[in-house]
């Protein structure tokens, strides 16, 4: 199986895209680069669900997948379309697939499938009628399981960081178990088996002679059911507890060392408070200038507009009145004239010079009389000294139309008490977390590592107790075999035929799996790097186990190596169940350096993705392939190259040709 092509509408943070992903038969890599939160992941989920659907389970759920800059639009539906080719029964086939998903009138989710495999349409939808519907789902779930299952796509599809980090303990030795069982095809005869097993007591208890017989089979069947289906829900539980205590371990050892981050988190407390008061203080400084400007409002914006309108006209009044002035420098008073007048007046006439008839105020008039000749007439004399004054402030003042810095401060601090209830929120759950404190860590972390204690024992007790009952049920089967019933010998003979066939299948390939994981891991896990030297795989699918040995001879325990090492192992055992398998997927990675170290990264990319499969498809950041190193031992492998771009303003993602700016050198 190929993927050619897959194109999303209004999912996620994609708006559109339309990205093609073939390949050259050579170059089986697309290299898809993006940020933290640019839609790797998205584009990871958007394939899956394009091959099985999305599980849309409420208008909510639409609403949470449906992309933001569809929420206006006229028909808002989540549409996602893949093409593939591959191969079903020998023949080469060519597919789309697509799957449109809307909301009806009462807000229900609707989907409608699509499928056209080489001109041949399969069409059904949530509204079609029920048999017909039940008929193209069919032959839609069948083309699509001969490519690729899904309970297979979870072995081809990952995240590689997920892989290291559930790989514990017992889950590490049961996801190497689901591997085997689910890749190469034994999981079916396991699930024969158990079914053979049922039918066979079914007829057992049908045979038997008494009563009460029937009913103490049949209820010891029907506890050994219940008691398999509480220890599936047991590990599963486990499963539950591994993963919360590998997410919080880190948070815990912290915790139990007393520094759990109270310093950061009171900061960021302290942030968010001083964040807040200061929004508080620039509303409330806001208001104050605003009830100012109000109040002023004649001198704020009138008297600026009334200077600007009329500053000419009052120029031209100071100017005139300046002039004049200047002309009219020689002109006394007519107060200092009299007193002028008077003594001169008097000094001739002690002197005897004039006559003592001369008259001081015709004199006087007579001087003025000379002045009014000589000097021009001020047509603003009627302007007093202060009104001159205020004129002149008028236009000499430089005003500012506070006005347009108040507006600006408004929309300023609407955008701020946007925020501000989720600054509240935020500070408020940082103060509950830091109210718990390094004692709720604890004491959840403890409780779990308490509660997955009492499974484990659980566990214990569930399969002393299904092995028990296995023992009282064979006394009755022994029983029924006594009286010949060819049916009954029949089903007797599927259960372990079944695990034989598996056994068998196991054993076939055995030899195969463990040379080319020795030879693999020799390569690419590096704390053992060429000192791996065999791999044994036990023969029987029903008591499955692998185990390492190193060249001095000691088994090379699986449990004890790092996240780093269990990562590399899960992704050799992969590659290598991949080639012995029925399928050729394609392989699809997200964050594919996980928690690997500098040699362990330089080995994936010289000795495992160029081999990995026919299509390789790695969505990284350029943390984990790095440009300058790891890019240039890809190229050459290499036939597409992306870089998603997520535009943080008008929520959404693009894709534009290239790694992160490096064009590929074909």
């Amino acid at each position: 199986m190929l993927i050619q092509n897959i194109k999303i509408s209004n999912y996620k943070t994609y708006l559109s895209l339309d990205l093609d992903l073939t390949v050259d038969e050579e170059r089986p890599i697309i290299l898809i680069g993006g940020a933290n939160g640019g839609g790797k992941t998205t584009l990871f989920e958007a394939i899956s669900g394009a091959l099985y659907g999305l599980k849309i389970e409420s208008k909510a759920h639409f609403m949470e997948l449906l992309n933001q800059g569809a929420l206006n639009t006229a028909k808002q539906e989540i549409v996602l379309e893949i093409m593939f080719v591959g191969k079903v029964l020998g023949q080469q086939q060519k597919y789309k697939l697509r799957r449109t998903y809307v909301l009806n009138q009462q807000g229900k989710p609707l989907e409608s499938v699509s499928l056209n495999m080489n001109g041949n349409n399969y069409v059904y939808g949530t509204m079609t009628a029920p048999k017909e519907k039940a008929k193209s789902e069919q032959e839609v779930n069948k083309i699509i399981k001969a490519n690729l299952p899904e309970e297979l796509s979870k072995y081809f599809l990952f995240d590689a960081m997920q892989s290291s980090e559930l790989l514990k303990k017992n889950v590490f030795a049961q996801t190497i178990q689901d591997n085997f069982e689910n890749v190469l095809g034994f999981k079916k005869y396991v699930q024969l088996r158990k079914a053979a097993e049922k039918i066979q007591q079914e007829w057992a208890k049908m045979r038997l002679d008494a009563e009460q017989e029937q009913k103490e089979y049949n209820e010891l069947c029907e506890k050994k059911e219940q008691l398999a289906k509480d220890l599936d829900n047991c590990i599963a539980e486990q499963d539950k507890q591994y993963k919360y205590l590998l997410t919080v371990e880190k948070e815990y050892n912290f915790a139990k060392e007393g520094v759990q981050e109270e310093i950061n988190l009171n900061k960021k407390i302290q942030e968010l408070a001083k964040k807040i008061d200061d929004i508080i203080k620039r509303v409330s400084v806001y208001s104050g200038d605003l009830k100012i400007f109000v109040e002023n409002i004649e001198f704020e914006l009138f008297l600026p507009k009334l200077a600007s309108n009329f500053s000419q006209e009052i120029n031209n009044i100071l100017h005139i009145r300046e002039k004049l002035q200047k002309e009219n420098a020689g002109a006394y008073p007519i107060e200092t004239l009299k007193d002028v007048t008077n003594k001169i007046i008097t000094y001739l006439k002690d002197l005897s010079l004039c006559s003592e008839n001369v008259d001081e105020e015709q004199v006087v008039a007579h001087i003025v009389a000379l002045q009014n000749a000589t000097n021009k007439e001020n047509p603003y004399n009627y302007l007093d000294e202060a009104e001159i004054e205020a004129l002149s402030n008028l236009v000499e003042r430089s005003w500012s139309n506070r006005f347009i810095t108040l507006d600006s401060q408004r929309q300023d601090l609407e955008m701020q008490l946007e925020t501000l209830d989720e600054l509240r929120l935020q500070k408020q759950k940082l103060e509950q977390t830091n109210a718990g404190g390094n004692e709720a860590i604890i004491k959840s972390y403890e409780g779990a590592q308490y509660q997955l204690e009492n499974l484990r024992k659980q566990e214990d007790k569930i399969k002393a107790e299904i092995q028990s009952l296995e023992k009282r049920i064979h006394q009755f089967d022994i029983q029924v075999q006594q009286v010949p019933d060819v049916k009954y010998d029949t089903l007797v003979k599927l259960k372990p035929m079944f695990e034989t066939i598996a056994d068998n299948l196991l054993k076939k390939k055995k030899a195969q799996i463990e040379t080319e994981m020795q030879q693999k891991l020799n390569k690419l896990l590096i704390v053992y790097k060429g000192h791996v030297a065999k791999v044994v795989l036990s023969e029987s699918v029903d008591k499955f186990s692998i185990k390492l040995y190193h060249t001095a001879g000691n088994e090379i325990s699986l449990n004890q190596l790092n996240a780093a090492s269990k990562q590399i192992f899960i992704q050799v055992l992969l590659m290598v169940l991949r080639n012995l398998g029925d399928y050729e997927p394609p392989v699809m990675i997200d964050t594919v350096m996980g928690v690997l170290d500098n040699e362990s990264r330089d080995a994936l990319m010289e000795e495992y993705f160029p081999q990995l499969a026919e299509q390789t498809i790695l969505l990284c950041t350029t943390s984990e392939i790095r440009r300058e190193s790891d890019y240039v031992k890809l190229e050459p492998f290499i036939s597409k190259t992306y870089t998603l771009h997520r535009n943080v303003e008008e929520q959404n993602t693009t894709v534009a040709e290239g790694y992160f700016g490096i064009t590929l050198n074909q």
